[in-house]
Formats: C-alpha cells, structure tokens, sequence
C-alpha cells in the first residue's frame, strides 16, 4: 500500500498502525496495510458526494506567460537571454525555482529564511474540500452557470489563486454525485414543510419549450402556514414528451400531487386561458382560476387593433435603429448632445405581450426629439403624423394604468386573488370615465371603447366567483367595500357562514368521536355556545363596516390574520383556503424566465433529468 498514491488518503487520518479516522465523520476504521477497501467502502455508503477520482492540477505555470495574467509572486517563470545568441529562453531556471539552495547577494538586510514547506501546496481537510464542493454546485445551480465551468482554464486558475490546496470537481462528480445529493437535501425540506404545515395549498402551471425544443410543464403550490405565511415551492418541472391533450396534462398534474400528498388539500388551480389546461382542470375536479394577467393582456391585445397603423410605423422605425449601427450610433449622440442621461435604447415590442408595446411607445415618446434629430441627419423618410405622436402620447397615458396593475397582481409574495374584484372595477370605472371625454382622433375613441367592451365582457360577473368574493370579503383592508353590487356582497357573506357551519360541524364530530365517556346534559347546550362563537365571529366581520376599521391599504392582510386568529378562529381557516390561491399563473412563468437562462447554448445538452433538479 502507497499513502502518497491512493486518493483515499485525502479523507484519512491514520492514528495507529491499523487505524484511520474519518476527516467527515470522525468514525475511526480499521484497515489493512496492503488495502485500503475498508476505508473506500466508507467513504462511497456514508458519504457518496466525495470524488474518489484523483483530481488533476493542470500546471499552468510552465505553459506560456499570458500577458493577461496577474505577475506571479514567487518568480516562477523567467525569460533569459542568451548575450551570445540572443534567443530567448522560457525554460525555468534552478535558481528562480529553489532560491533557498542558492546564496543570495550580500546586503546590509539580512534576509529572512524561507522553508521547503513553503513552496508545497497545503491540502485542505476532507470536511473543508465538502464545503467548497457543495457551494461550487451551489454557485453553478443559482447562478446558471453550465457544469462545464470547472474545466475552463481561467476559473481553475482563479480558484487555484484563492486556495492552491483545493482541486476543482470533475464535470461528472458534479452531474451525477454533487447535483442529486443537494437535490434530495431540499426536496426532504421542503416536503416536510409542506407536509406539516400545508393545510390548504393552490397550484399554478404553465407549460414552456427549451431551446432544445424539448416542452416542459411547471407546477408550484402556494400555502398559508400557522404562523400565516404565504409559501410558495416549484413542485415539478419535467419534460412533457406527449401530446398537450387535456387527459395527458390531467394525468400528468394528478401524478404530481399524489407524489406530494395534496390529494385532499387542493384549494384551486390557478392557469392561462387555454382550452385543453382549463379542461385539465375540470377532469382533476379542482376548482379552476383564470389568469387575470392573462385574461388583460387578451383585452389589451385585440384593443390594440385600433391604433394598429400608429403601432405598425412606430416599429418599423425601432427596427431600422436594431439593424443599422450608424442609426443606432447617431441617436447615442444625439441623446448625448441634448443632455440625456444615461443614453437609452429603443425597445421592440413582441406580438404575445402587450406591455411590452406599451414599453416600446413609452420609450419612442421619451425620446421623440432625438429620434426625429438622427433621422433628419439620415435623410430617413419619417412617416409619422401630429396625430400618431398624440395617439403614442395618449395610448400610453391609458395603458400606464394596466400596466401598474398587472404588476400589483403579479407578486409572488403577497396575496393577490382578494385584490382581484377591486382592480377590476378600478379599470372598468377607468375606462368608463375615458368614455365620457371627448377624443379628437378617432382611433383613440375606438381604442377606449374596445377596452371597455372587452373589460365588461370578460370580467363583468367577477363578483359572482364565489372564490373572489370569499377572498374580498376576508380582506381586512377591504371589506364590504370590495364590492360592488350589495346582492353580491349578501351572497358571499351566506357562503361564508355556511362554510363555517361545516367546520364547525366536523370539528363536533371530531370531539365527539375523542370523548370515551358519556357528556351530561346541560340547559345550555354545548353546540348553541359554539354557534354563538361563530354568530359574533360573523357579525363582528360583517358589521364592523366603518371604513376607519379598515387597515391600510399598504398593509399586510396575512399579518392582521395573524394578529386576529384567535379572535376569528373559523373563519381564519377559510381565510387559508382562499388566500393561498394565486390571482395570476405567473409563479409557473417565472420558472420559465428562469429556464431561458438555465438551458442556453453553452447548457443545450443538459439532459431534462437533471433541468428538472436544477429548476428545483
């Protein structure tokens, strides 16, 4: 047996002749002198993320002096010339490479003497190269570095600067050892919070294709935890190689929750429009909520219809500064010449988004004056009109109301569904009063009138969706006020109550079925105290309608809950069925956001395995 040769030796400690003691676990083994079997059976069943692989050190040192290279220290490289031929010698000398066997020059400075030790890389300890290992794949998964990053020579030599006595991971170690073991570490986390806390959970899901053209399905779950969090967790995001039928996506979502445990604690499933995910959702019997960012860019897109000559010039004129650098370049100068700062970039709209259009005519505005500048100086024909610059102005001035909206509802990390009847009415009685101005150009006319149109047809009933109204009726900064057709209010505040008659009920059963002895009878029944709880309960809610009880608006309605479930016991347990639900799917969207940088060009070859752990 080699000490100095076998690679296990970096996780030993010998303390005796037959024994070594663990650098992870301080566990000592015995061993035998002509084999290390014991100690590598260790090391693979106890801790199975170690590389056993010797790690090479690639020596950049004795390659070439790359100019771009920090100076070295220690003077291990050297270039000699020879005075008789003039070449030039790269080789490392004796002298420059052991000074401590060569006397130094005379000086009134004595200098200090150096050790052997000192020119060896000190190994770090095996529990040091674990920690290092698991942030290196920490730093790969967060950052979306690709796996291929601990064989670029510039990172090994920066990580070789900072600590010389640690050896990268192979790309394999970290694939198939480093990236399953952190996996498993936080999926046990999180199942088990989700499995003690989650009473009530809602889902989001949207589907996406890689650059691979690979499609994928996301699913996250959203719950309400005792001390009235709201936590959100990517459940899934696998490769989906079927057909997107609705029963292949129903099996698929139903496979997913039953590998949870959600079976019985699904609240609603929040998606986009999409006729075969809504019929998903129909098949699994869960109750369904449509996107609402979804459902107003649907709104906005066919509106948009109206100004489409205006939108069609704008963008041909951002396109000719995409494609031209002298353009491009003419209208840095401008905006530098009139004192713009920082210089901006025009933004091109895409087809499937409409705020990215409200963007686009948002910058092209802010920047008309060195826009028209450049493109009189290159004699471009400018097609543009008073009356497009106005319909830029005032398309902006409506769409700006849409957009904060959008992005209030969009929050993963409050509670958005008990906004959702609010702002609805907000960008209905919005467009109502732009109906009653007078607009001098017609298209703007229509462009108002068919976002009122398609306001009113898709989110005219909202308050007939008992999962909205439950949630604004629940919402401390809202109330009645929430509403506003007083029917509505009335319907919700009937749901409500008999949604606490049936827990209250159950939790009867619940006791009774507890009790092993018989309860005698009393004049004052021990079920009418209970309803008497829950009449205050209600009444307190309902009649403490002085808009002075309201909290503020910017505050935390999960933080008064939490303040006040005591006082509401029944009804904070509706408050978690509701309030966990998500008003937008943008939670499944982001994952996707996540994606587009996770498999790019340098990460393509990434198998959907091993996408799914990294999503996670």
């Amino acid at each position: 047996m080699n000490r100095k040769i076998s690679v296990i030796w970096d996780y030993f400690t010998v303390i005796e002749s037959d024994k070594a003691k663990c650098g992870f676990c301080k566990t000592v083994l015995k061993f035998n002198q002509s084999s290390t079997t014991n100690l590598l059976r260790h090391i693979k069943s106890k801790h199975p993320t170690t590389d056993l692989s010797k790690r090479s050190r690639p020596n950049f040192d004795v390659e070439e002096n790359n100019p771009d290279d920090p100076p070295s220290n220690n003077g291990n490289l050297s270039a000699s010339t020879s005075s008789n031929s003039g070449v030039v010698s790269t080789s490392t000398s004796n002298r420059d490479r052991f000074p401590l066997f060569y006397r130094q020059p005379s000086s009134s400075i004595r200098p200090q003497q150096c050790q052997i030790s000192n020119y060896f890389s000190k190994q770090v300890t095996a529990s040091k190269r674990q920690l290092i290992d698991q942030q290196v794949i920490k730093m790969i998964v967060k950052e979306y570095y690709p796996f291929s990053i601990v064989e670029d020579v510039e990172f090994i030599k920066l990580v070789n600067m900072l600590n010389p006595g640690y050896s990268l991971p192979s790309r394999k170690t970290l694939s198939t050892s480093l990236l399953p073991v952190l996996y498993n570490e936080i999926y046990k986390k999180v199942h088990s919070d989700i499995e003690v806390n989650a009473q009530y959970v809602a889902l989001t899901t949207d589907a996406w294709t890689s650059l691979k053209n690979e499609s994928y399905t996301a699913i996250t779950v959203h719950f309400i935890d005792q001390n009235c969090e709201l936590k959100s967790y990517l459940l899934s995001c696998a490769k989906f190689p079927m057909r997107h039928t609705s029963e292949n996506i129903k099996d698929c979502l139903q496979n997913i929750v039953r590998q949870w445990g959600l079976q019985n604690k699904i609240a609603a499933c929040t998606t986009d429009n999409a006729s075969n995910i809504t019929s998903a959702i129909r098949l699994c019997q869960w109750r369904h909520v449509s996107c609402f960012a979804h459902s107003l860019n649907l709104i906005v897109q066919s509106s948009l219809d109206q100004i489409k000559e205006t939108r069609v010039k704008v963008k041909s004129i951002v396109e000719y500064f995409k494609r031209s650098t002298l353009a491009t370049e003419k209208l840095n100068q401008m905006q530098e010449q009139l004192g713009y700062s920082p210089v901006h970039t025009l933004i091109q709209d895409v087809v499937t988004r409409w705020n990215s259009t409200f963007h686009m005519f948002q910058r092209f505005f802010e920047l008309k004056t060195p826009i028209l500048s450049s493109l009189a100086d290159l004699n471009y024909n400018v097609s543009l009109t008073s009356d497009d610059w106005q319909i830029i102005s005032k398309s902006c001035d409506i769409l700006k109301r849409f957009e904060e909206i959008t992005i209030e509802m969009s929050s993963e990390k409050g509670v958005t569904i008990s906004k959702t009847i609010l702002f609805t009415q907000a960008l209905i009685n919005f467009c109502n009063k732009l109906m009653t101005q007078h607009q001098t150009i017609p298209c703007i006319d229509s462009f108002i009138h068919k976002l009122t149109e398609e306001m009113n047809k898709r989110f005219g009933q909202l308050e007939k969706n008992m999962l909205l109204a439950e949630a604004t009726f629940l919402e401390p900064r809202f109330k009645k006020y929430g509403f506003k057709n007083h029917f509505a209010f009335q319907d919700t505040k009937r749901s409500i109550v008999n949604k606490g008659k049936i827990i209250i009920n159950e939790k009867n059963v619940q006791q009774r079925n507890l009790t092993t002895y018989p309860i005698p009878p009393t004049a004052s029944n021990k079920e009418d105290s209970i309803w008497n709880d829950f009449d205050l309960e209600v009444t307190d809610i309902v009649q403490s309608q002085d808009p002075k009880a309201l909290i503020a608006r910017s505050n935390d309605p999960l933080k008064w809950w939490n303040e006040n479930k005591n006082i509401y016991p029944t009804l904070f347990e509706i408050m978690k069925r509701r309030f966990c639900i998500q008003g937008t799917s943008v939670p499944s969207e982001r994952v996707f956001s996540k994606g587009g940088q996770m498999v790019t060009e340098k990460r393509n070859r990434l198998s959907s395995k091993r996408v799914d752990k990294l999503f996670f």
